[in-house]
């Protein structure tokens, strides 16, 4: 459904200095997905969008909509932004407060500039979306009158009512309290599926865009760094970024042992020894290379029981922290660094117990540094 090639925008401060922007971005989303850029603050994800919308002009690249070029810098073909088949939510919900429920929704309708509607369509297509998003009883209210999550609704409303080929949502639960914004995450997801839009989703919440995303596209400085399903952005890391930005991790530094060829296992010597890994990516002998582990991967056992082994650590249980369905644990590894380690509470491990802990190596995950 849309392409962007190579897109490419750099902002400049007042003094000349380069101040952020995109750095040839390149990503394909396909029909129906619902596909999320995720990255701090000023990583370029806004600016990405707002290029697919129209709101600003990139310096190079390609963009196409259903095998429709948008934007194309060495033509320099440019369709204004009101000729995109596109809807937006904007972090600010951006609602008219003079209008009602209804003529927020019925606006992009009334403007539209390539298709006039009849009363009895425009009410049709009005009262479905309105529907949709749980505020046809408020149809005739005034949009002052409406919740922080009620507002939202109505920009999605606004967003859909035109049927775009692609919905763009800039961070639309930002402004919401954490119980809301995870109640509305729920029901964006149900009604991106029910509805069926593409859509691409804005976001700096690592959990969020866990828990709608078909496909996440992670930025960092203007670069995307990495791209893949939420379970292989979590599990399979392939950058110290990437792993640090994505959950909580144990990270450690070292040296390849031998070469290690692509999805296979090798061999790290650190500074908790040597340690067996699994190598999303090819590494040479010498090389020097990252790994990192999970802390609900690691196994936890009494030092007491068995001999030490490969991958097993020894250490004392500085802290314990009760969480409910889990607990968190802090190991001291003789001074040198602390291991974050997660399990169940009922296992009888506590605070000042010698313990040993089992990186399994296959969950032990080798990355460039």
């Amino acid at each position: 459904m849309l392409r962007v090639q190579d897109l490419f925008k750099r902002y400049q401060a007042q003094a000349g200095e380069p101040a952020g922007g995109v750095f040839t971005v390149s990503f394909e989303v396909q029909k129906g997905e619902m596909f999320t850029l995720l990255g701090p603050s000023g990583c370029g994800k806004t600016t990405t969008l707002r290029c697919i919308a129209g709101l600003e002009t990139p310096d190079q690249g390609v963009i196409t909509l259903d095998n429709e070029t948008i934007f194309d810098g060495p033509t320099d073909k440019i369709v204004p932004m009101y000729d995109r088949d596109i809807g937006m939510v904007f972090q600010s919900y951006a609602i008219w407060p003079h209008m009602t429920v209804f003529e927020n929704a019925a606006y992009p309708l009334r403007v539209a500039r390539k298709k006039k509607y009849s009363r009895e369509d425009l009410e049709k297509r009005v009262d479905r979306v309105l529907e949709m998003v749980g505020l046809l009883k408020f149809k005739r209210r005034s949009a002052t009158q409406l919740s922080g999550g009620q507002q939202q609704r109505l920009a999605l409303a606004r967003a859909l009512v035109r049927e775009p080929k692609l919905l763009l949502l800039d961070e639309p639960l930002s402004n919401l309290d954490a119980q809301l914004r995870e109640q509305m995450r729920a029901e964006l997801k149900r009604i991106q599926l029910e509805w069926g839009v593409t859509t691409i989703y804005v976001t700096h919440d690592q959990a969020e865009a866990m828990a709608i995303s078909d496909r996440i596209a992670v930025l960092d400085h203007g670069k995307l760094v990495q791209l893949g399903t939420p379970d292989e952005i979590y599990e399979l890391p392939r950058s110290e970024f990437v792993a640090n930005f994505i959950g909580r991790t144990n990270m450690f530094r070292g040296q390849c042992v031998n070469n290690a060829e692509a999805g296979a296992m090798g061999t790290v010597r650190s500074e908790i020894g040597e340690v067996r890994c699994h190598f999303p990516a090819r590494h040479g002998a010498g090389e020097n290379v990252s790994f990192v582990v999970r802390p609900e991967n690691i196994e936890l056992r009494e030092a007491s029981v068995g001999a030490m082994g490969d991958n097993t650590i020894e250490g004392k249980v500085m802290s314990r922290v009760y969480l409910g369905e889990i607990a968190e644990y802090s190991i001291d590894v003789d001074g040198k660094f602390q291991l974050l380690v997660r399990g169940a509470p009922g296992n009888g491990v506590k605070a000042g117990d010698r313990v040993r802990a089992y990186l399994p190596p296959e969950k032990t995950i080798a990355i460039f540094t």
